[in-house]
């Protein structure tokens, strides 16, 4: 597209749009600077299942922080064989051990968001950096702070964040996982219903939202992966 993208107008439109439709129109506006980053966790199959469809030809980047469960791992390389994914692994300049010992190893209790900054936000900044528009799998349904994400959302001098699956319920997620055969991430039988590094990330007790399992007892709510860019002002 040559003429600059209408935001509002896309949104209103794509509001009644099928997460399908939503990511194959990402796709044809930003071709190859379309970056996807996912965490391969609880209910990431959907994102991936349809990135498999719709982009096989890009990649998906994962961050791994050298924190996250052995279950993740393994998850993401059955996902990877299932759905014929490609990924680039970004990883922290400062090995897991070293990090450690240079800031100790309760860090996590300490001050989380500078192991955030160094070991998940950093690595993907350069490919952030790159790009000219950013799919995520955020859902309105996983918590207040997330209640009114739009499909697409501009950001000051970096890419226009893309949330395909934005208007789906957790019961939706679920369904679209069951009727294409996607397997879930083995923790989520444990009620680990949003799954990060295992330092921060608890199972959820019934009537909690999703996200109540990270950072639990702390005000912290974000890793600042999709808080770190300037919302662009309308």
């Amino acid at each position: 597209m040559n003429e600059p993208l209408d935001i509002a107008r896309e949104n209103e439109r794509l509001e009644s749009a099928t997460p399908e439709e939503r990511l194959a129109f990402a796709v044809k506006v930003w071709g190859s600077k379309l970056l996807f980053t996912s965490s391969f966790g609880a209910g990431s199959g959907v994102l991936l299942h349809l990135w498999s469809t719709v982009a096989p030809h890009l990649p998906v980047v994962f961050g791994d922080t050298g924190f996250l469960f052995d279950e993740t791992l393994a998850y993401r390389d059955l996902l990877v064989r299932q759905l014929g994914l490609r990924v680039e692994v970004a990883r922290p300049p400062v090995a897991r051990d070293d990090f450690l010992w240079e800031h100790g190893a309760d860090i996590q209790a300490r001050n989380p968001d500078l192991c955030c900054a160094q070991n998940k936000v950093g690595p993907l900044k350069p490919y952030i950096a790159n790009a000219l528009g950013w799919v995520s799998g955020l859902r309105r349904d996983q918590s207040t702070t997330r209640a009114h994400v739009p499909i697409l959302l501009p950001t000051e001098g970096g890419p226009v964040k893309v949330h395909p699956l934005a208007t789906l319920t957790s019961a939706d997620v679920q369904a679209y996982m069951e009727r294409h055969g996607i397997p879930e991430h083995p923790l989520k039988a444990r009620r680990y219903l949003s799954i990060g590094c295992w330092p921060c990330t608890r199972p959820v007790a019934d009537g909690e939202d999703e996200r109540a399992g990270r950072w639990a007892g702390s005000s912290k709510t974000e890793c600042g992966l999709h808080t770190f860019l300037k919302i662009k002002e309308s």
